[in-house]
């Protein structure tokens, strides 16, 4: 067995420069709430090569993913962190610019049978190099008998970025660790997080 269980500790942090070939650096980070969940779907190129009838060669590589994300709720502070709202005497705006570039990552947590066959968690922590949140929608509903709850989900389209002379574009990456404290560490230590 090895089944997700659980999600926490969402940070982000804007980029503050990208030079391909080199390196990526972040400003600060900051966690944005308690995490609800979060659905990650990898685009792939789907290219065949055919010859003599007969499938020869195949591309599956990784061109881009999209990244809907479900905060337990946003802040105002943090709501134009991610979306690029600017602010101005306790007013924020939205504007037609697009959002920032930014870092993302999250632990999940994750139930496993180890090798002695004894059932334990681990702590996976994810950090995404470079992606552009939005909202698509939002609602608010009158409170009746049965409270339900909303919260916004974030829409993020995330990039590849080239972190060395090499020709490989990395997207994402991630790292297993035995305690949750661990994995945390890590992700906001991506983050810039102290």
């Amino acid at each position: 067995m090895n089944a997700n269980v659980g999600m926490v500790c969402p940070v982000a942090a804007t980029v503050a420069t990208y030079t391909a070939g080199t390196s990526i650096s972040y400003n600060t980070g900051k966690v944005i709430a308690e995490a609800v969940s979060a659905s990650l779907n990898w685009n792939r190129s789907d290219g065949e090569f055919y010859g003599d009838d007969v499938l020869l060669d195949s591309d599956n590589g990784v061109t881009g993913y999209t990244l809907d994300f479900e905060p337990s709720g946003l802040t105002d502070e943090a709501r134009a962190y991610l979306l690029g709202e600017t602010v101005a005497t306790g007013e924020y705006t939205v504007t037609d610019a697009a959002s920032p570039d930014v870092g993302f990552g999250y632990v999940r947590v994750m139930r496993l049978t180890n090798t002695s066959g004894k059932v334990v968690d681990s702590y996976e922590g994810w950090w995404f190099y470079k992606l552009k949140f939005g909202v698509g929608s939002e609602e608010a509903r009158t409170k009746e008998t049965s409270i339900e709850w909303r919260t916004p989900t974030l829409n993020g389209r995330g990039s590849g970025v080239k972190l060395s002379s090499g020709d490989a574009i990395s997207y994402a990456t991630h790292k297993t660790f035995e305690s949750l404290t661990a994995a945390v560490s890590y992700v906001k230590g991506k983050a810039g997080i102290s």
